[in-house]
């Protein structure tokens, strides 16, 4: 049996950076700016698999633990290449389903000076469906769900499984769907987003005071609630212990490139919880994984691997209960 299966979307990247690329910055909002009919000279390039289902999957590897990767890639240059970063890694790939003659998803990275980006994405035929999984020959303890592209299906039939935990990081096509998806959480062991799409869900899209909305997201039928909010850190609950643990960040580390964060943090997080560890521990987990991540370029290269952890001193990151 499985530690963990990671299910969601695989993506060939190239990054792109360009002196020509600017910034211009308004009071809420930055853009990245090329000028109309302009031949740019492009300084750095490079590519690396990624997407949700990909990237989890290599934090739990790294992290000695034993995953599988169920996403679905065209038999083209790209899907190759995906198969072939996971098998490196030592991920159980027999679920991958390969599409033939189909391109696989590729995104296009547009790599800004101060470590933001713009994502051109191509969504090819090879979205992953329900139908697309072989369900009956999963055997795992825990499932990790990033984004499915909107297919709830996926989601409601992982939810079927019996005494398997879950997690799941929703994108954005699942939040839209917002009526079902409140009716799947009370199946969901850790739910995990950002303060902007927990507002979304709890508070009618308001914004909201951090002690309000901890309150509202408290309410929720999730064993454990993560609230991740940029450079002011994460929130970490647990219905068992009744109690908030909030960790900041590593305030020293550079931020090279941001690609990945959320799945470095949160597949970092579950690791933690897979083996057992404290709320603190767990926070603590995510965020070195994270900020390990935004430190070099790319989704995957800065993840970490356990024997890692030691250059991250739990004394740099402020952790506290609340």
């Amino acid at each position: 049996m499985l530690d963990v299966v990671s299910i969601g979307s695989a993506t060939l990247d190239v990054f792109l950076r360009s002196p020509g690329m600017e910034i211009e910055t308004d009071e809420t909002e930055k853009e990245i700016c090329v000028r109309y009919g302009a031949k740019l000279e492009v300084n750095e390039i490079f590519f690396e698999s990624g997407g949700g289902g990909t990237n989890t999957a290599v934090t739990f590897a790294r992290q000695g633990l034993s995953a599988a990767s169920v996403v679905q890639v065209g038999d083209d240059f790209s899907g190759k290449k995906i198969l072939e970063d996971l098998k490196k890694e030592g991920i159980n790939i027999e679920f991958a389903n390969v599409q033939k003659g189909m391109y696989t998803d590729y995104s296009t990275i547009l790599w800004a000076p101060d470590g933001g980006r713009t994502i051109l994405i191509y969504r090819g035929k090879t979205k992953l469906g329900v139908g697309d999984i072989a369900w009956d020959r999963l055997a795992t303890k825990w499932f990790y769900l990033s984004s499915t592209e909107g297919e709830l299906e996926i989601v409601k039939k992982v939810a079927s499984f019996s005494s398997v935990k879950i997690a799941w990081n929703p994108g954005s096509r699942e939040l839209k769907q917002k009526e079902e998806l409140l009716a799947i959480l009370p199946k969901i062991s850790v739910f995990n987003v950002n303060k902007e799409e927990m507002e979304g869900l709890v508070n009618q899209g308001k914004t909201a005071e951090t002690p309000q909305l901890l309150l509202l997201a408290q309410k929720l039928p999730c064993r454990w609630v993560v609230i991740t909010d940029d450079k002011r850190g994460a929130y970490l609950w647990s219905k068992e212990e009744g109690s908030w643990v909030h960790a900041g960040i590593f305030e020293d580390t550079p931020r090279v490139e941001t690609t990945g964060a959320g799945d470095a943090f949160g597949s970092g997080l579950v690791t933690g919880l897979i083996k057992g560890e404290s709320m603190e521990n767990c926070l603590y987990l995510a965020s070195a994984n994270a900020s390990s991540n935004v430190s070099v370029e790319g989704a995957k290269k800065g993840l970490l691997k356990t024997e890692d952890l030691e250059n991250w001193p739990k004394e740099k990151l402020a952790i506290r209960r609340l």
